[in-house]
C-alpha cells in the first residue's frame, strides 16, 4: 500500500504554521489528498480559506478535542484501512519525500535518532526511561531507535485502542498514563506501542531517515535554490521545540517564508491578507515580550 493522503494537526493558535505547511504539501504534491485533523482545545477556528484554496478536507475524527498533542490517534485509530503521511502543523516538505517513503511497503516509518544503546541518555530523556522499562515491561525489545512523533508515516485500521490501553487514557481526556516512563506526551507511548506491536507481528515498523530539525548543522546545508527550482531534497523540515517567541528569529525563516509567500501567492486578495496577518501577529509577538520583560522572564 502506496501512502496517498497526508493528515495534518493543527489547533486555533498555530494557523500560520498550517498555511506554510499546507503550502509545502501542495508545491509539491498538487493533487494528493490532505486531510486537516482539528482540534479544538484551544477554541474553535476556521479553515474555510486553507481548504477551498488549496482543496483541503476535514479529516472524520470521533471527537473535536485532543489535547496536544494526541490528534494523531485520529488516523491511527481511524477503522478504514489507509496509508497516511501524519505531519504537524510546523512542518515543512523540502522535496518529494512521499516518493522516497513509497519505495517502501511498511505500514508505518518513523524517524528519529538511531541509537543501538538503550541506556543512552537521549533515548531515556526524549522517548523512554530503560530502566523503569524493565519493570512495566520485561519482554519489550528496545528496536535501536526512538522517533519523533511529529511526522510519522501510519496506516489506520491496524491497531485498537486495546493496544495503546497500558500507556493512554483515552476518557473523559487523552492523557499519558505513566510519564515518568513515557516521555513528551505521545512520543514515549507511541514509540513503546509501535515496537511492541512489531515484536508481536501486527505490524510492520520500519525507521528511516527523512525529517530534518533546523537545530542540527545539516538545516543550514538546505538549498532554498533547490526548492525554488523544483529539486529539493526528500525530506521535511521540523521546528519541533525550536520556535522563538519572534517568529522571525525561527531558524531558516528564509524556508518557512518561502512557502508563506507561495500560500498567499494562491489566496484571493492574498498581499493585502499576508500584510494584515503580518502585523497582527507581530502586534502579539511585542506585546507578549513586553509581558516577559515586566515580568522578569526569560524568552528566545
Amino acid at each position: 500500500m502506496k501512502v496517498n493522503k497526508i493528515a495534518i494537526a493543527c489547533f486555533k493558535k498555530d494557523l500560520f504554521l498550517l498555511r506554510a505547511c499546507v503550502a509545502s504539501i501542495r508545491y509539491w504534491y498538487p493533487n494528493v489528498e490532505i486531510f486537516l485533523i482539528k482540534d479544538y482545545i484551544q477554541g474553535a477556528f476556521s479553515t474555510v480559506e486553507i481548504e477551498k484554496t488549496f482543496n483541503v478536507k476535514t479529516f472524520p475524527a470521533q471527537r473535536k478535542f485532543f489535547g496536544w498533542p494526541w490528534s494523531k490517534l485520529a488516523v491511527i485509530l481511524h477503522n478504514e484501512r489507509d496509508k497516511y503521511l501524519f505531519l504537524d502543523s510546523d512542518v515543512v516538505l523540502l522535496g518529494k519525500v512521499l516518493d522516497k517513503l513509497n519505495s517502501y511497503e511498511d505500514d508505518f516509518i518513523v524517524t528519529g535518532v538511531l541509537e543501538e544503546d538503550k541506556f543512552n541518555p537521549t533515548v531515556n530523556a526524549h522517548y523512554i526511561d530503560m530502566k523503569k522499562m524493565e519493570s512495566f515491561d520485561a519482554s519489550y525489545r528496545f528496536p535501536g531507535f526512538g522517533f519523533n512523533g511529529g511526522q510519522i508515516v501510519m496506516t489506520s485500521g491496524l491497531l485498537k485502542e486495546a493496544d495503546f490501553a497500558s500507556v493512554i487514557k483515552f476518557e473523559p481526556d487523552i492523557t499519558n498514563k505513566h510519564p515518568d516512563i513515557f516521555k513528551h506526551g505521545d512520543q514515549g507511548p507511541l514509540n513503546y506501542v509501535f515496537a511492541k506491536a512489531h515484536q508481536l507481528g501486527k505490524i510492520k515498523l520500519r525507521y528511516e531517515d527523512f525529517w530534518i530539525w533546523p537545530g542540527i548543522p545539516a538545516a543550514q546545508q538546505i538549498d532554498l535554490n533547490a526548492i525554488k527550482n523544483k529539486t529539493g531534497i526528500p525530506y521535511v523540515l521540523h521546528w519541533a521545540g525550536i520556535k522563538p517567541v519572534d517568529f522571525r528569529k525561527y531558524k531558516r525563516y528564509d524556508i518557512f517564508r518561502f512557502y508563506e509567500d507561495y500560500y498567499y501567492s494562491k489566496v484571493k486578495n492574498g498581499k493585502l491578507k499576508k500584510t494584515l496577518r503580518y502585523l497582527t501577529h507581530l502586534g502579539k509577538v511585542k506585546l507578549k515580550i513586553l509581558k516577559y520583560s515586566l515580568l522578569g522572564m526569560k524568552y528566545e
